[in-house]
């Protein structure tokens, strides 16, 4: 198909079917970089029992993508500004695919963790990458573009955990989780066939203007001031998503197993359903006020009391309310996500949003890296099912005073449209 292209990655897409297809494309993207990874919380316990892991060591399965993501978000920015934000999201779709298929092949403990890292790496290139595209291709429609993406994030996430086990059953056999893991491989291989083909072409390299020794030297002191500001508040944004996103990570990976320690699975696919469901209009909602909210305390402070409330009444109430209380952290966090990931390329400059990008998703999944992972250690070490949603709820609490604080709105230097 030949494209209606921009003469560079710099440049806005103008082409209405251009645009749409590039529209859909982000949101696919966005929905295969979540699909693979909430398609293992349902069949956990499958696999903890099959491979005989730990609890410690199945924390560390689901907590992994989130560690790469922590570690090499920031890297991943700066090679996105080497190679070009477009290649860096084909390599990404590549080795997602590669390491989502491979791990299919149940050959070791070993081999799956390794491919869950490979296909980790993927999302991390991946996702690191598109908002220095969403701010080339459309630098007057960030909030928008950023909420598609989100919304595709989101999406693959909900359908993933609620559709999983219900494709198990009735296609793959009763017990074939590594059936999922084809299951859920397969359209990623069809995305990155058809980002190849429809994804608008741009520069291999983003290239800086070349300027004298003095003049650089000048305009670094004059904007010192300024973009320390921004590195501070991407530092406050970054640890206060990164505590909505291990809400989020931890309930997802203790639900299915808290639920079966407690013999009460019956209600594990609702709660996992109604946790990841509840996000998608709250992303969609905040779509449209993106540009309005973006940067203010209020919006952070309510969802943080919403879900310290939520996770209290999770613990602490009858197993039927779980759907209720899932609902209430799935939609609070989604609203903390969606805030957070449109502020790096509405910050930055075009040079600048892989670099901050970066910054703030490391921050972000380096928080959330600790909640299943010291959930399960805690679970193993006093042998309290319930002990794996503390860092939930310390999470939660620490929210609410991290949202109070954040930097005002005028400091973002984000303006009403």
């Amino acid at each position: 198909m030949k494209h209606a292209a921009p003469a560079s990655e710099a440049g806005p897409i103008t082409a209405i079917w251009q645009t749409v297809f590039t529209y859909i494309l982000i949101t696919l993207v966005g929905f295969n970089l979540r699909s693979v990874l909430l398609g293992v919380p349902p069949v956990l316990p499958l696999i903890q029992h099959d491979l005989g892991l730990s609890y410690t060591s199945t924390g560390f399965l689901t907590a992994l993508p989130v560690l790469v993501l922590a570690v090499g978000a920031w890297p991943s920015g700066l090679l996105a500004e080497r190679i070009g934000a477009r290649l860096s999201v084909s390599i990404g779709l590549g080795l997602l695919a590669t390491g989502t298929l491979l791990r299919a092949f149940r050959l070791s403990i070993p081999s799956l963790f390794f491919f869950t890292l490979i296909l980790s790496i993927g999302i991390t290139m991946s996702q690191t990458a598109m908002p220095v595209l969403i701010r080339r291709w459309y630098p007057k429609q960030i909030g928008l573009v950023s909420a598609l993406f989100s919304d595709g994030l989101i999406l693959g996430e909900a359908v993933a955990a609620g559709i999983t086990v219900l494709i198990m059953v009735r296609f793959l056999g009763s017990d074939d989780w590594t059936g999922t893991f084809v299951f859920w491989g397969i359209p990623i291989v069809v995305l990155f066939a058809l980002w190849l083909l429809l994804a608008p072409p741009g520069p291999a390299k983003t290239t800086r203007p070349r300027v004298s020794r003095q003049h650089a030297t000048a305009k670094s002191l004059a904007a010192k001031s300024p973009d320390k500001r921004k590195r501070v508040n991407a530092l406050h944004l970054g640890i206060l998503v990164g505590g909505g996103s291990l809400i989020y990570f931890g309930m997802n990976a203790w639900i299915a197993s808290y639920n079966q320690a407690l013999h009460q699975s019956y209600i594990t696919p609702a709660a996992l359903l109604a946790l990841n469901a509840a996000q998608l209009p709250v992303s969609i909602g905040v779509t449209f006020v993106a540009q309005h909210i973006a940067g203010r305390r209020l919006p952070f402070i309510i969802a943080c009391i919403i879900s310290a409330i939520a996770i209290v009444g999770w613990i602490f109430t009858h197993a039927e309310l779980q759907p209720l209380w899932a609902a209430l952290l799935g939609g609070s966090g989604a609203l903390v996500f969606t805030l957070g990931i449109a502020l790096p390329p509405l910050l930055a400059s075009p040079l600048e949003v892989g670099r901050l990008a970066g910054i703030t998703l490391s921050l972000t999944y380096g928080v959330a890296f600790v909640g299943p992972f010291i959930g399960g250690a805690l679970w193993d070490h006093f042998n309290v099912p319930a002990l794996a949603f503390v860092p939930v709820v310390v999470a939660s609490i620490l929210l609410i005073v991290l949202g109070a604080l954040l930097p005002s709105r005028s400091s973002f230097g984000i303006q009403p449209r």
